[in-house]
């Protein structure tokens, strides 16, 4: 995974301790990063991993929804055959990596727009950001 929690101020809790609440959003964030690194998520099932979590077929405003369902399945095929193929010795991991997505939730998208975006780009959203961005 390319960030590191230890070395990274990004994930320092005294760097957001101004900001009420973000100095225990980061000490969760830097924990859930921990046990990800813990686990030693491999680049392919990290890839697999962010398909998982990005393509959400409840999106609001898709044309094809089912579309977006059948690549999150294809991804949750990928990382399935990529946990059998290269460790079979670990005949969990494949359910262990799922089982830890629910820990990216903990703290709400909007908590983490304030502690790491806020001073960037001010109260506008993230989501309007990215469309704009997508947009130009």
């Amino acid at each position: 995974m390319p960030l590191d929690a230890v070395s990274s101020s990004l994930f320092n809790p005294n760097e957001h301790a101004k900001i009420g609440q973000a100095s225990a959003d980061v000490r969760v964030l830097a924990d859930t990063l921990m046990r990800f690194k813990a686990v030693h998520v491999d680049p392919a099932e990290f890839a697999c991993l962010k398909a998982i979590v990005l393509f959400r077929a409840e999106t609001r405003g898709l044309k094809d929804p089912s579309q977006i369902e059948n690549l999150q399945d294809q991804a949750q095929v990928m990382l399935w055959q990529h946990c059998r193929t290269q460790l079979p010795g670990q005949v969990a991991r494949f359910g262990r990596l799922l089982l830890m997505l629910p820990l990216l939730r903990i703290v709400p998208a909007s908590r983490i727009e304030a502690v790491f975006f806020q001073k960037t780009i001010g109260n506008t959203p993230m989501e309007k950001v990215l469309c704009d961005m997508y947009k130009n």
